[in-house]
């Protein structure tokens, strides 16, 4: 995989941060490249003795000595950051690229001008292990060049999409939150394993290798998502009997509805 010859730069130190840097590294980006900033000294001693990474308590600094900087806090902090790191972005040819859930490009754009390279970035929380779907949107300062540089960065915790923004709010409805969806999902399958005499930590082991390995198949066949459903449903048999009963309950249209939801609360919370 192509690794960034670039400076790189977090404000933040939260779960996020820590997994693309982590990432990053076993990616083979130096760690003389990395920098991140956070009030927080336990997190910064943490990442520098995990991973060799400069650190600092000053935001300023770390926009100065990047060339892409990574935007990784909490969206209820962002405007106050933005503030801060405006006149060390502002026409300075930097890379800006935020993951703060639901804060729009133009919303970046009102606090430190519309002349920065702003790209948004959603990556969901399997990035952690390397495993994640991230979306990313950018505004028109930023060119396919920047694009790669951003692909790259987040293919080191997993796959990468390039959609409009506006599509943001499907994807964080079917993507973002998807694995909420799937724990969900393996609460349901567990509770329903009552009868099966093995250790709790046993039958999640199943359940989720089950799940994991049903979504490589996916992954890795030609067949279409039905076409495996149907390989695995004899008729008359036990899989058909619950797929039965699924259709006679409209769970399709249940999902179709809950996703619709889903994507009128992102839109809703990102025009506030």
């Amino acid at each position: 995989m192509k690794t960034l010859d670039e400076i790189i730069g977090f404000i933040g130190a939260g779960n996020m941060a820590t997994a693309l840097i982590s990432g990053l590294i076993n990616n083979g980006h130096e760690a003389s490249k990395i920098i991140s900033s956070s009030p927080e000294q336990e997190h910064l001693d943490k990442l520098s003795g995990d991973f060799g990474v400069l650190t600092s308590k000053n935001n300023q600094k770390v926009c100065e000595d990047s060339n892409v900087i990574i935007l990784a806090v909490k969206p209820n902090i962002i405007e106050r950051v933005l503030s801060e790191i405006k006149e060390n972005v502002d026409q300075k040819d930097k890379l800006v690229i935020s993951i703060a859930a639901g804060v729009k490009i133009e919303n970046i754009e009102s606090i430190i001008g519309s002349s920065t390279k702003i790209i948004r970035a959603m990556p969901n929380t399997p990035a952690s292990i390397m495993e994640g779907v991230t979306a990313l949107s950018s505004n028109e300062r930023v060119k396919e060049t920047d694009i790669e540089k951003a692909k790259i960065l987040f293919g080191s915790v997993g796959k990468t999409a390039e959609i409009k923004e506006k599509e943001l709010d499907i994807f964080t409805a079917l993507i973002g939150s998807g694995p909420a969806y799937v724990f969900y999902l393996i609460e349901s399958l567990l509770e329903s394993s009552q009868n099966l005499d093995l250790p709790t930590d046993d039958k999640i082991n199943l359940i989720a290798s089950m799940i994991s390995g049903s979504a490589n198949l996916a992954i890795a066949s030609t067949d279409s998502p039905q076409n495996l459903r149907k390989n695995v449903t004899s008729p008359g048999g036990v899989t058909q009997k619950a797929i039965e009963e699924f259709e006679k309950q409209n769970l399709k249209e249940i999902i179709k509805k809950s996703m619709k939801a889903a994507e009128e609360k992102s839109i809703e919370l990102g025009d506030k």
